[in-house]
């Protein structure tokens, strides 16, 4: 994952060679497609001993792979607790990027992604803010809270990103207040929100149109993506 090289074969006649055919590029595509859960007893001590910090990273990159693959509660548990360990921020996006799609019961430990929400780079705590989601805390508080209480605009949107997978009727105020952003990605993320909440809800798609300024074809396209944009478990 870490070689930039290109195979011969598959440099371009103009002498041109492009990204996706590079040893790394092949490498990733590979990785995101491993499903062995098996793999991950070996990943865990591999990661424990890295020095080098890209091996390291790519490391984390497989084990969340096999993670979003498989739904292995261990590696959940062992992706989370490594972020009291680490602190290296591109690390900890690595670690944090897959823990949205993967579910996290009550009986796993989420202050390491709590503690990670204050983090001073923006991008770590967006991304922790979405792994708050589908979980058995209350996450549509959480991140409402913060979303109330925020001046920051990097901040806003991904936590209207965060809150979009889990929100309900009790969000909708505070969504609706940043369908009013002369920012137009905050204005955006809030009208998708807003819309997949009330999509969620039960409203008729044109009363959502009309609620959300939206077109009827934008909350048919979203209709159909409503299970990709839910993390909430069945208990809420």
């Amino acid at each position: 994952m870490s070689d930039r090289t290109y195979s011969e074969h598959k440099i371009k006649g103009s002498g041109l060679t492009e990204i996706k055919y590079t040893t790394s590029t092949n490498a990733i595509e590979e990785a995101r497609n491993l499903s062995n859960s098996q793999l991950g007893a070996g990943l865990f001590v591999m990661i424990e001993q890295a020095k080098d910090k890209e091996s390291k990273n790519n490391l984390y990159f497989i084990l969340g792979s096999i993670a979003t693959n498989t739904k292995d509660e261990n590696i959940t548990r062992f992706l989370i607790s490594r972020l009291s360990v680490e602190k290296d921020k591109t690390i900890l996006v690595t670690i944090l990027s897959p823990l949205g799609e993967l579910y996290k019961p009550a009986t796993i430990d989420l202050s390491p992604i709590i503690k990670c929400t204050d983090s001073k780079n923006w991008h770590v705590r967006g991304k922790a803010y979405e792994a708050l989601t589908n979980s058995e805390i209350d996450a549509e508080g959480f991140l409402g809270g913060k979303l109330k209480l925020t001046q920051n605009n990097d901040d806003i949107q991904y936590l209207l990103w965060a809150i979009t997978y889990v929100a309900t009727s009790k969000s909708r105020a505070i969504i609706e207040k940043f369908l009013k952003s002369r920012q137009q990605s905050i204005k955006g993320a809030a009208e998708n929100a807003l819309v997949i909440l009330l999509i969620r809800e039960g409203y008729d798609f044109n009363e959502i149109a009309r609620i959300s300024r939206s077109p009827l074809t934008g909350v048919e396209r979203l209709n159909e993506r409503i299970a990709f944009f839910t993390r909430r478990p069945l208990a809420f």
